[in-house]
């Protein structure tokens, strides 16, 4: 099995691998004229969803929804036949998702599913109109998913974006700058990767030594916030939480103190991001700006390419990152889970031998 290391710096080969067969895994799906889209997933696939709803919208000039599948259960489906619904699962084993997949297959819908891996045992591949399989190489059903949630971001973004050229959304230019720029951002990734080791060898020992840990992201950057703050807690396996700009000052605030850490990422769309550092700094030392307007010596500079639509690529991959090399800092092994049968007590996956 791969480490999560070895399986953050294979991303850029995956992402372009992916791109480089977008036609061919979204050519039959794409002739169909839905009118609306729901993705629906846990963990990293419903922060997948998230980080890539904003950019689906965009190209494709129609409702894009990302729901939990509890939400399902009493859910009031619109114009079922001309709906979508993508059930999300990077293992193929989640039964919520495979629940919420065939409720909505009941009432109608076109579904789809999105797996890492495509094999019997992937359970949402029973019940989808469409299989449409994350190209993103091997990965551990019981690892912290790296590349497979960039991975799954980059089938929906372009799931999006072909469709949309498909029906005429978008011009040809729209759709060539999109894949041009997404080849862009994949080969800038290993930069940001190596900046990132060096961050982590010059701060780890603060991160590993940390208790209380935040993270405050934009609209623009919501799912990776999600994400980052559910990988840390995967990780380092202390509490961790993550908050969009705005409802972080709605009282949360509160909290910080000397004993916390808190990461701001700025892609620059929040003026006040300065403002809610020098705030937050009265009470704690650890306030890092995550970033290409890195100020502060520990603040960290983010090497991005500025594309709006891949911003998520980018600023997620210090998390990434820190999860691997702070968990070893602390002793703790990453390949390892408190324990291996949670979700079989739970019922919650369906667990493979490996």
């Amino acid at each position: 099995m791969l480490t999560m290391e070895q399986c953050i710096r294979e991303t850029p080969k995956r992402l372009l691998g992916i791109l480089n067969n977008h036609v061919n895994l979204f050519s039959k799906i794409a002739e169909n004229n839905f009118h609306r889209i729901i993705i629906s997933g846990s963990g990293s696939s419903y922060h997948a969803g998230a980080a890539a709803k904003e950019c689906m919208i965009k190209y494709m000039k129609i409702p894009v929804e990302v729901l939990y599948p509890f939400e399902m259960e009493s859910y009031v489906f619109e114009d079922p036949k001309k709906t979508l619904f993508i059930g999300v699962s990077q293992s193929g084993t989640s039964l919520s998702t495979y629940r919420a997949m065939k409720r909505a297959k009941e009432y109608g819908c076109i579904t789809a599913s999105m797996s890492g891996r495509d094999d019997k045992s992937v359970i949402l591949n029973e019940v989808a109109d469409y299989i449409l399989t994350v190209d993103c190489g091997e990965e551990g059903d019981l690892q912290p998913k790296t590349k497979g949630m960039l991975c799954t971001i980059a089938d929906l973004m372009l799931l999006g974006i072909y469709w949309a050229k498909k029906n005429n959304k978008i011009v040809e230019d729209e759709y060539s700058t999109f894949i041009s720029d997404f080849k862009d951002v994949s080969d800038n990734l290993t930069t940001i990767i190596n900046d990132s080791d060096v961050w982590i060898k010059k701060y780890g020992n603060i991160l590993a030594d940390s208790q209380d840990i935040r993270i405050i992201g934009t609209r623009d950057v919501y799912g990776i916030t999600l994400e980052a703050s559910l990988k840390l807690i995967e990780t380092l396996r202390v509490p961790v939480s993550g908050y969009e700009f705005e409802e972080f000052t709605h009282g949360i605030y509160n909290a910080i103190n000397e004993t916390s850490l808190v990461f701001l990422l700025n892609t620059n769309v929040e003026p006040r991001v300065a403002t809610l550092k020098k705030v937050l700094s009265q009470w704690s030392k650890n306030i890092i700006v995550v970033g290409k307007n890195a100020a502060d010596d520990m603040d960290f500079y983010v090497n991005s390419l500025e594309k709006e639509d891949f911003l998520s690529f980018e600023y997620i991959l210090l998390f990434f990152m820190i999860c691997e090399k702070v968990s070893f800092l602390k002793g703790i092994d990453i390949q390892l889970t408190k324990d291996t049968t949670f979700h079989a007590k739970l019922g919650t996956k369906i667990l493979r031998d490996e």
